[in-house]
């Protein structure tokens, strides 16, 4: 197994410069160029530092707690994979589990943060009594940011520009003159759900299109969900033409009761979901998407965490905004001339 030094040989540095890397230390001061050689080669040689060493030295643990709401989503998997990522350079491992309402699950991780099993919690937020059951655990000092969701009066949130999502969604389909366009969200009371919706009505609004009442419904972020709520938006309205569905998962649901429905995906009905995952190019159509930085996201969260994460506030992330993935789903929309 490769050691300190042997890193430190490779890339051209100190042992110094290596263990200051590894333990995320940000008062030092080397290039964008020199720390990505580090770092490629720790990950390269298979270099594993002393966690335990470190930890009772510095009374840390080195990990991070992720938890999310469902482990099996390609959504969760991007954001876990960027926050491994930008662990790995703060010298940590990310612990990721999966909320639930089970009584043990709530006991177990309570007892793992209550305890300081973890330096700090990245919780992907729901809106659910236990995130605030764990958030309420978190106040015995481990610092807490959560994900897309939750009061940031009272805590860190890190966030996505999920309203400019749901614009762009929407314009694209205006582009292609449709204008009976519904949605489908995931939840209206959880914050990046209630942003994107919004997004959807300024699109509308600004094509001088006043949404119907009808239009909108939840979808939730599985199959099942997203089937029932695109034929219940069709019962309210036949003349839909077009749907933005918030959620991917969802939206392979909408996919499938649109195609039950006998309506050909794009002849006779569009639609685009937020965020792109590797099944949404294989369906057939391929989905069109709107493409979110969820590695930014769990990379921001790491940073906002090993800083401490304890200031309420919002953190938005920066760079990379929403990305139209133009598939085979959506197309211009169909004129029916009267005989």
């Amino acid at each position: 197994m490769a050691t300190n030094a042997d890193i430190a040989k490779a890339a051209g540095v100190s042992p110094a410069i290596v263990s200051r890397i590894v333990n995320g230390d940000k008062t030092l001061r080397v290039s964008a160029e020199t720390r990505a050689r580090v770092l490629r080669h720790i990950q390269e040689m298979d270099y594993s530092p002393n966690v335990a060493a470190r930890s009772l030295k510095a009374s840390s643990t080195g990990v991070i707690a992720l938890i999310v709401h469902d482990l099996t989503s390609s959504v969760y998997a991007e954001i876990i994979a960027g926050a491994h990522e930008a662990a790995l350079a703060y010298g940590k491992a990310v612990l990721v589990g999966e909320a639930n309402e089970s009584a043990s699950g709530q006991s177990h991780l309570e007892d793992l943060v209550a305890g300081r099993g973890v330096d700090g919690i990245i919780l992907q937020g729901a809106g659910t009594r236990f995130d605030r059951t764990l958030e309420r655990a978190a106040r015995h000092g481990v610092p807490t940011v959560l994900l897309q969701a939750g009061d940031p009066l009272t805590n860190r949130v890190v966030r996505l520009d999920d309203e400019a999502a749901g614009r762009v969604a929407t314009e694209h389909l205006l582009s292609l003159g449709h204008t009976h366009i519904g949605y489908i969200g995931v939840a209206d009371e959880l914050l990046f759900s209630g942003d994107r919706k919004h997004g959807w009505q300024r699109a509308l609004a600004d094509a001088g299109i006043e949404p119907q009442d009808g239009w909108s419904t939840d979808g939730g972020n599985k199959f099942a969900p997203g089937a029932d709520a695109i034929r219940e938006l069709l019962r309210r309205d036949p003349q839909l033409t077009g749907v933005v569905v918030a959620n991917v998962a969802s939206a392979i649901g909408v996919s499938a009761a649109l195609q039950d429905l006998g309506k050909r995906i794009p002849d006779d009905f569009s639609m685009i979901a937020v965020h792109d995952i590797p099944l949404a190019d294989y369906l057939r159509p391929a989905l069109t998407v709107i493409r979110m930085p969820l590695r930014q996201l769990g990379s921001v969260a790491i940073e906002e965490v090993t800083g401490g994460g304890t200031t309420p506030g919002v953190v938005c992330v920066d760079g990379a905004g929403p990305e139209l993935i133009e598939r085979a789903s959506t197309a211009p929309v169909r004129r029916y001339d009267a005989l």
